[in-house]
């Protein structure tokens, strides 16, 4: 019996690492490009001296929805092996569904552990980050960053603490896939 179940952890493992590489390979997916949307650059128009000018509407800061939920939260919601179907070494349909509805295209702000980081295509980098600076797990998202913070991610090693803002853009198996737009040190007091 324990070494079955053994064996089923081990094969979802391994899915997990695989289904990894393949996005690390073959890059974010389609969606995160169609949800991109170019902030809009505001036109300013002379105001005639006799009429005052109308109150500046104030532009939204990302086009991407903000998600408060933390790490340690979406995974307490969605992750781990609860969420796992261990015979299709795949994860549940119900929670990816849910996964699907409320977090794809949203943007959040992960505090966590740099696990590693690794070359992804076009120069750009994959960071693994997990909630604790314990060995990786299934609870371990892989962030995509370009190629313009190439320099500043070669800076962070293996578990340091660190806040990142990226964008959800797909699950796979049971990690998330985001894309990274910033990261950056959190000191230990």
């Amino acid at each position: 019996m324990n070494t079955k179940r053994t064996g089923v952890i081990v094969g979802a493992i391994i899915v997990l690492a695989i289904g990894a590489v393949l996005w690390v390979w073959v890059g974010p997916s389609p969606k995160s490009e169609e949800l991109a949307v170019k902030t809009p650059v505001p036109l300013t128009q002379p105001v005639p001296d006799n009429e005052s000018a109308a109150p500046p509407q104030a532009m939204p800061k990302t086009p991407y929805p903000a998600n408060d939920i933390s790490l340690e939260a979406y995974f307490a919601e969605f992750g781990g092996i609860a969420a796992m179907d261990l015979k299709a070494k795949k994860i549940r349909p119900d929670v990816e569904a849910k996964i699907r509805e409320q977090m794809i295209g949203t943007q959040v702000t992960w505090e966590g552990y740099v696990k590693k980081i690794a070359d992804a295509g076009s120069g750009g980098l994959t960071l693994v980050l997990s909630k604790t600076d314990a060995a990786v797990g299934l609870e371990s998202a892989m962030i995509r960053f370009s190629a313009e913070l190439h320099d500043q991610l070669d800076a962070y090693q293996q578990g340091d603490h660190v806040r990142v803002v990226a964008v959800f853009d797909d699950i796979m198996t049971v990690f998330p896939l985001l894309s990274g737009h910033s990261v950056e040190s959190i000191s230990e007091s």
